[in-house]
């Protein structure tokens, strides 16, 4: 084309069919084909000039109706090692990756040196104990901080595997082994690999050991042998900050095993204990536990089916302890037990979250945490309740705050339900990690926070 008496160039292809090649309308590309493309639109980018490769398999799926497999690991290693920001992060969770081509994710992009890669989540794949005897034997040349395998059966060789793992690794700090299929045997290597007094590992600060026992009739364990265990966890490391122990089915006499094991430590700021049985006495121990004013700042007791003596005992309790975070929702507590819980949060460390929903409170509880809202006692985006009044009587509508721990993302659920345009990537902006000491004396501080700035 002319304009002008000057020559224009015009592209002749057609920028719209292109766009729905690479986002999969209509027609997705062949099964086993992933190319950079793709690839960069998955990348997340970080205001610290590195990058999160986020792959999650319900995301994969609503977009191309397939799952991330070991065809596509080569692609993975060749497009993350070449790329020119640092992925620092990988998330797999929830595809079909075997054994295989996690051992070629072994030695391609986890190896000292050949990648920038620190976090690896491979949570609900198809690992069995071979990945983990693969990962052992790398374990003195793998620079993972955090790892994820939650949900990948590797049964009690894979436990013991991974035993070794943690004695020969020194650079791992986040360790997640829930619903992995363990038994007691292997559970208690795993453990012994922790103590300071075997040559424990010193670098692990975070571990969660959630249902990390099957339960089936074919095997059936006595829960305190697993509270017996933990003891010695508990009582022999003094490197574990958080401890997760959800779903472990342990009952109210288990907690004085914990409790033993809780006052010979010094380190421990957060303990688990959501959704398992300890009702009352359970809750009790645990208060005259807090009654020393230990060094624990985060306490879950969530779906534990306490009841409202057990909330006064434990109100008992709070005011000496160092409590900043407190979640009871899911019991049994009602008006009485709410209120006591309430009316003990004001104490020389001020209670910074707190989530009571799931239990049954009327009006009256309703308007006390009113009050307290209006007084700046309580602020609304650290409690999980919103009031709200009809008909001259008032209610309260759940309201998630930070303190539920992003639970959903661990999850791998997607933000709308359904997958978002691909067009969209999403930024995030990295901050430095600040050491802010709040209590009593600084409340002008917690006055000006936010939701975001908390």
């Amino acid at each position: 084309m002319y304009y002008r008496g000057r020559k224009q160039r015009r592209c002749i292809c057609n920028t719209a069919s292109l766009v729905k090649k690479i986002t999969g309308q209509p027609k997705p590309l062949p099964f086993s084909e992933i190319n950079n493309i793709r690839l960069n639109l998955f990348t997340e980018r970080n205001s610290d000039g590195s990058g999160f490769l986020v792959l999650r398999g319900k995301d994969i799926y609503d977009r191309y109706e397939r799952r991330i497999n070991d065809l596509d690991i080569r692609a993975i290693c060749i497009y993350v090692r070449e790329l020119k920001r640092r992925i620092t992060k990988i998330d797999l969770s929830y595809n079909q990756i075997t054994d295989g081509g996690f051992f070629k994710l072994l030695k391609k992009l986890l190896v000292k040196g050949r990648s920038s890669v620190i976090n690896l989540n491979i949570m609900n794949n198809e690992l069995t104990e071979k990945s983990i005897l693969n990962l052992a034997k790398y374990a003195p040349l793998i620079k993972l901080k955090y790892l994820r395998l939650n949900g990948n059966d590797i049964g009690t060789r894979g436990g013991e595997y991974f035993a070794q793992f943690l004695l020969n690794n020194t650079s791992l700090e986040f360790c997640d082994l829930g619903e992995t299929g363990q038994t007691l045997s292997s559970v208690a290597q795993i453990i012994t690999a922790l103590r300071n007094d075997h040559g424990a590992n010193e670098s692990v600060r975070v571990f969660d050991f959630s249902r990390i026992l099957p339960l089936f009739n074919r095997y059936s364990y006595e829960t305190k042998w697993m509270a017996y265990h933990i003891e010695y966890l508990l009582s022999r490391n003094s490197t574990i900050i958080e401890l997760h122990l959800q779903k472990n089915e342990f009952v109210s006499h288990d907690v004085e095993y914990l409790v033993r094991g809780l006052k010979l430590n010094k380190t421990l700021l957060y303990l688990d204990l959501g959704y398992n049985k300890i009702g009352d006495y359970g809750i009790e121990l645990i208060a005259k536990y807090l009654r020393e004013s230990p060094q624990l700042t985060l306490l879950n007791v969530a779906g534990n089916s306490i009841g409202d003596t057990g909330a006064r005992a434990l109100s008992y309790g709070m005011p000496y302890s160092k409590l900043r975070a407190l979640d009871i929702s899911h019991n049994k507590l009602t008006d009485s037990g709410v209120l006591n819980i309430l009316n003990s949060i004001k104490k020389p460390y001020f209670l910074r979250f707190l989530n009571i929903w799931g239990n049954t409170f009327g009006h009256v509880t309703c308007g006390v945490i009113d009050r307290m809202l209006e007084s700046g006692t309580l602020f609304q985006h650290t409690i999980d309740v919103k009031i709200y009044e009809v008909d001259k009587v008032l209610f309260a509508a759940y309201y998630p705050n930070p303190a539920d721990r992003n639970k959903h993302l661990y999850y791998c659920e997607l933000d709308y339900g359904i997958a978002q345009p691909l067009y969209h990537i999403k930024r995030n902006i990295i901050e430095e990690k600040k050491t802010v000491k709040v209590d009593c004396k600084q409340r002008h501080k917690l006055d000006k926070t936010d939701r975001k700035q908390f």
